[in-house]
């Protein structure tokens, strides 16, 4: 008798554990845990870049997310601080889903630094911003790529004009240059 006792003593003990773990016996107030705040999306961080004049800068790859919301549903904007560098048109952004690229194209000639930021929000408003600096360095003109690119140039390429002039000849075309060096003759 006392070990029936006992197992019907551990069997009540054991059955009000369960009801109260799984949410009964509380008194009858069965209110729903309060929702979870709206968090702010993530962005990963985008190092500085430094790049030569008339060069693009990127692909830059970055991921964004957020514990709510799909990465596809998060609005990503970028925008750069002041535009004698870099306009608004220079900046392209690329990817989906979590995984997102972003490439600069500088003016043309432009040098300096300038600041780049990414903002990411979701459809709560939330709102998440990370900046980096982007410098573009002068580049020294050199005399032999310019010549190279401008006279070095296949039988099939177009022409280059300089300064109304076009130059369209053929180097290794001696016919081209005979009547102004003569024939060779001795």
């Amino acid at each position: 008798m006392k070990t029936q006792k006992v197992v019907s003593l551990l069997s009540l003990a054991v059955t009000a554990l369960v009801v109260t773990a799984c949410g009964g016996g509380g008194g009858g107030d069965m209110t729903p845990p309060p929702p979870a705040a709206n968090t702010a999306p993530t962005i990963t961080a985008v190092a500085d870049k430094t790049s030569d004049q008339d060069a693009v800068v990127g692909p830059i790859e970055f991921s964004i997310g957020d514990r709510e919301t799909d990465a596809a549903a998060l609005t990503v904007s970028v925008t750069a601080d002041g535009t004698s560098v870099v306009p608004a048109d220079g900046i392209t952004l690329g990817g989906s889903g979590a995984a997102r690229t972003l490439t600069l194209t500088p003016l043309e000639a432009a040098t300096g630094t300038v600041n780049v930021r990414i903002a990411v929000v979701d459809p709560q408003g939330a709102t998440t911003a990370r900046t980096f600096g982007v410098t573009v360095n002068a580049k020294a003109a050199s005399v032999r790529e310019w010549t190279l690119a401008t006279f070095a140039k296949g039988e099939g390429d177009e022409a280059t004009a300089m300064n109304g002039y076009t130059f369209a000849q053929d180097a290794d075309d001696p016919a081209i240059y005979e009547p102004l060096i003569g024939k060779g003759e001795e």
